[in-house]
């Protein structure tokens, strides 16, 4: 593999104890049934392969460096010290603020919480009757990673090129992709009209389609289906189906709290 080659890969990324007698622990993986065995299975994410471009700014030296040595279809694995990995923690990361910011904040301040201030996200790791102290590092950085790993894919079709690209800088879903004479043409699924992510993604969606396809144009298309009457009272009936089932649901959750207290 080669620096900016575009790439489907597995992985379990590890961080590796500082006590020796200590056991790794996951931090991500890519492997849906290994995520629930290790408690870090989140309903939001999408799982299996992953793509990525070998160098890309989201992907560790360390780890970029292993995948260029690696070959499809290769069970790998490297530690990645944080130098050439997260980095090293930074103590200017750290910050300080009274309780009374946080109050205007609306942030309760508690040790282990997770909070985002000015766009930054950051862990409370001490809270006295005055002051709050307030870690904006990395939650991995200082950290040695483990990466176990293994290249699934490196797509060579144009469509399947830009399939990858739309995935890794928006997210997977139902796109429709054509390789035409002059670029390629994207019929975009529906949940992309009315995305806020999707308008920023896009602009990043085309820096890498032409870095990695040689599309003299790139469409967007955005198709509106005129519905006939049959469809618009079937999703009518299927919404209140789901209105109801929503209200029977608060309705048991009521009787419940109150046959509690």
């Amino acid at each position: 593999m080669e620096e900016g080659d575009l790439i489907y890969v597995d992985y379990d990324i590890w961080v590796m104890p500082d006590d020796e007698d200590q056991e790794p622990t996951l931090f991500d993986t890519t492997d849906e049934e290994k995520a629930k065995e290790e408690e870090i299975f989140d309903e939001e994410s999408m799982y299996g392969s992953r793509p990525v471009v070998i160098g890309g700014e989201n992907i560790a030296e360390g780890f970029g460096d292993a995948l260029k040595e690696a070959d499809i279809d290769e069970d790998n694995s490297v530690e990645v010290p944080p130098e050439k990995g997260i980095g090293n923690r930074d103590p200017e990361k750290i910050e300080l603020y009274s309780r009374r910011e946080m109050e205007r904040r609306d942030i309760e301040p508690v040790e282990g919480k997770q909070v985002e201030i000015d766009n930054r996200r950051g862990r409370i790791i001490q809270a006295t009757a005055g002051r709050v102290r307030i870690d904006f590092n990395h939650p991995l950085a200082g950290k040695t990673l483990r990466y176990d790993f293994k290249i699934t894919e490196k797509p060579e079709d144009p469509e399947e090129i830009a399939e990858a690209i739309l995935e890794m800088d928006y997210q997977k879903a139902d796109y429709v992709v054509e390789d035409t004479d002059d670029g390629i043409d994207i019929i975009l699924p529906e949940q992309c009209k009315y995305d806020q992510n999707w308008f920023v993604a896009k602009y990043r969606i085309v820096g890498d389609l032409r870095e990695h396809l040689d599309a003299e144009k790139i469409r967007f298309i955005e198709e509106y289906v005129e519905k006939d009457e049959g469809d618009i009272e079937e999703e009518f009936e299927e919404l209140e189906e789901e209105t109801e089932e929503e209200l029977e649901g608060s309705g048991e959750e009521e009787t419940e709290e109150e046959t509690e207290e």
